[in-house]
């Protein structure tokens, strides 16, 4: 089944994720619809890849990594690549407060997702106007 596809020819999803499994099936979902995808398995590999590859239009991460979880690579990335976008995703929304996420910023998937939820967050935060890398503290509403 295909899902809203690329709108762009070339369209570049980085996806850092520290469960091998995870990271390869979430990136074999964005090719079959036409993204490009790139693998990082923690936030400091993500960082080192982006450092390199300037051609990377989204950045699907996990919050909860070894070395570097996706809060402070999204702190990172406010500075070095502002433009990017980001999608946030956890199997412990609980646990790290996601569910508090302000959704006017932040674009969050909470583990298991489907393809098509995966897709239809992929596009809406590619869609988005660019405001920026949201500050996920900033993001996260009071309970």
């Amino acid at each position: 089944m295909m899902y809203p596809k690329a709108e762009w020819p070339g369209t570049t999803v980085l996806v850092v994720e520290d469960t091998d499994a995870i990271r390869r099936m979430v990136c074999a979902m964005l090719t079959q619809n036409g993204y490009n995808c790139l693998e990082a398995s923690d936030g400091a590999e993500a960082l080192r890849l982006l450092e390199a590859v300037e051609d990377v239009h989204l950045v699907l991460t996990d919050l909860i990594m070894p070395n570097m979880d996706g809060a402070e690579l999204a702190r990172h990335l406010s500075d070095s690549r502002p433009e990017l976008r980001i999608i946030f995703m956890s199997g412990y929304a609980e646990d790290v407060g996601a569910h508090l996420l302000d959704r006017t910023t932040c674009f969050f998937l909470s583990k298991p997702f489907t393809p098509m939820a995966l897709m239809k967050e992929v596009r809406a935060a590619l869609d988005q106007p660019w405001q920026g890398i949201p500050d996920v503290r900033a993001g996260l509403r009071s309970a």
